[in-house]
């Protein structure tokens, strides 16, 4: 591969890690601003009724957000380093994208739930992102790996 698409590649990297920190950074803030230190109308109302439930969206929110980050990291790390060494599409990858559908299924499913936890709502949402949005990741990993069976024949036909 070319030394100029490897920095460009590198450059766009960069870019995604960046917005990526400034909005796990707003998520977090965004959390722990309404569940600690606002006592105005976003502050959390606990229902004693649905603590667990309200404990698990929250939870599951922070983690699945913090998991997504990693990962995006881990990919990006992989994919350059695996540039530098000459492999297009390196194959770790595309396990990583599997396990990004299964955290984007808590994700989307921690999303749609989390206004009506904070307000201490009884309802649980289950809306078409939440399976949309993982099956849509499902195939980008199938796109992925055909990708680098792809490019593995054509490296083996040279």
């Amino acid at each position: 591969m070319k030394n100029r698409t490897q920095q460009n590649i590198q450059w766009l990297s960069i870019a995604i890690l960046f917005m990526a920190t400034v909005y796990v950074a707003f998520i977090y803030f965004q959390m722990i601003h309404q569940l600690w230190l606002n006592q105005s109308e976003n502050h959390i109302v606990w229902n004693p009724d649905k603590r667990v439930w309200q404990i698990f969206i929250i939870a599951a929110r922070f983690l699945s957000v913090t998991l997504l980050y990693v990962f995006c990291w881990i990919f990006l790390v992989r994919t350059n380093r695996s540039l530098r060494n000459g492999v297009i599409f390196p194959r770790s990858n595309i396990a990583l994208i599997q396990w990004t559908a299964l955290v984007t299924v808590l994700l989307t499913f921690a999303r749609s739930n989390y206004s009506d936890v904070l307000q201490g709502g009884t309802n649980s949402v289950l809306d078409s992102n939440t399976l949309f949005i993982p099956l849509a990741v499902l195939l980008f990993a199938g796109l992925y790996k055909m990708a680098y069976l792809t490019a593995k024949d054509s490296s083996l036909a040279i």
